[in-house]
């Protein structure tokens, strides 16, 4: 018999490929470089003194901000629940013309009118304190230079009727009392502080009674009885 000697095995082909070879990018490989940050922006109305372009809002003002609204707070504590809770009061005294002291009335028109807006507005007792010292103290000023302007008008007009200014007025006032009574001639009181009144008033007197001025004033004429004015 005879003996068949077994073949050796052929290795089975590699099946072909089509893969290209890749050459790593180093590029690729290298760290991204870091995004340079955005420029900050800057708030709507933020002043010059607390911006910085390249940093952007300074520390400080987040402090002047505490500030601010510590100060708002204790504003709001201020302000009365309501305007008719306002004290009209000055923060200090104010004395009048007349050596009293301002006050003022809760029930003025003009009070009623401001009080409600300043209220809106926020502001607390001590600011309305302050403003109605400020009115008073003007309000007063006023009076006194209209009163100043007044005395000088007076002593002017005075010095036309001469030194004797008084007595003459006195007279004339009493002449005037005699011929139209006591209460028609207190509405003719205020116009002898005018020289060329004072003269008309006279001339007027000087007509109707005789030149008495000066004189003590007359009596108003008795009143005739019924008979004497019904036969004469």
């Amino acid at each position: 018999m005879t003996e068949q000697t077994a073949e050796p095995e052929t290795p089975e082909a590699a099946a072909p490929t089509t893969a290209v070879p890749v050459t790593p990018d180093a590029s690729l490989m290298a760290p991204a470089a870091p995004a340079e940050p955005a420029a900050p922006v800057r708030p709507d109305g933020i002043p010059d003194a607390y911006w910085d372009d390249a940093a952007g809002v300074k520390p400080e003002a987040y402090a002047r901000l505490a500030e601010l609204e510590a100060a708002d707070t204790a504003r709001r504590e201020g302000v009365p629940e309501s305007a008719e809770a306002y004290k009209l009061e000055p923060d200090e005294p104010v004395l009048g013309a007349d050596g009293k002291p301002v006050t003022f009335d809760a029930d003025d028109p003009l009070a009623k009118a401001i009080l409600p807006a300043l209220h809106e507005a926020g502001l607390p007792q001590a600011a309305v304190s302050k403003i109605l010292r400020a009115y008073a103290a003007n309000e007063v000023e006023a009076v006194k230079a209209a009163q100043a302007e007044t005395a000088a008008y007076v002593s002017a007009e005075q010095a036309k009727l001469g030194s004797n200014h008084a007595a003459r007025t006195s007279a004339l006032h009493g002449q005037v009392i005699a011929a139209i009574g006591q209460d028609a001639a207190e509405a003719l009181r205020s116009k002898m502080t005018d020289a060329a009144a004072v003269i008309a008033l006279e001339t007027l007197v000087s007509k109707l009674q005789g030149p008495a001025i000066g004189a003590v004033p007359l009596k108003p004429p008795a009143t005739p009885d019924l008979a004497t004015r019904m036969y004469g």
